[in-house]
């Protein structure tokens, strides 16, 4: 009985996370309220507070929920021990996969870039993803640093701009896909993004 009320429970909260993507991403974060989410997942308003401490919490759980699996295998990458060239191309090559085809990362993008103002109650959770966007940065920067050690990369890049520029690549791509999805297929042109990518700075022999 037990573990029937723990998966049932499972269950509710997984359903109270698919309708906060939807309502969230309909009518934004600061009209969405608690009741607009138990509604749509058909549960009462206890319930959602059975799972979920308030609106913050919620909208936190469901970032995390949209975006901490991709963080984590981007960060595990880090770790292993291929060319800078290769890491930095199979980080792109994740992250846009799941710009395109990762249906609650896309939307948690969505909501984030056009449904939600940042007011000072929702500053610890935008703290909390800037922190690990910053060490993202930091990380790739010591990618390019070894990169241009080894003679893989060219000795005039500055490895703090090419981080800069890599990341920011990254997060226009994932606005590009939101905001013009209908110009240009990028998940067709994943290659050609790696292409103009290694093309700016790897080192011709």
């Amino acid at each position: 009985m037990a573990r029937k009320t723990k998966e049932e429970a499972e269950k509710t909260r997984q359903a109270l996370l698919a309708s906060a993507f939807k309502v969230f991403s309909t009518k934004g974060y600061a009209k969405t309220t608690l009741q607009d989410i138990a509604e749509d997942s058909g549960v009462t308003r206890g319930a959602v507070y059975w799972h979920f401490k308030n609106k913050i919490d919620l909208f936190e759980k469901l970032l995390d929920h949209a975006f901490l699996p991709v963080r984590n295998i981007l960060f595990s990458k880090f770790e292993e021990t291929s060319s800078p060239q290769e890491i930095l191309v199979t980080l792109m090559k994740i992250w846009l996969h799941h710009v395109t085809s990762d249906q609650n990362f896309r939307t948690a993008f969505e909501i984030i870039f056009n449904k939600t103002e940042w007011s000072e109650e929702l500053m610890p959770c935008k703290l909390k993803y800037k922190d690990e966007e910053l060490r993202f940065i930091k990380k790739v920067e010591l990618i390019f640093e070894n990169g241009i050690k080894e003679g893989a990369f060219r000795k005039d890049l500055k490895p703090a701009v090419a981080s800069s520029f890599y990341y920011s690549s990254l997060f226009g791509l994932a606005q590009y896909s939101l905001f013009f999805k209908n110009e240009l297929d990028i998940n067709k042109e994943i290659d050609s993004f790696i292409n103009m990518f290694l093309h700016s700075c790897i080192c011709e022999n």
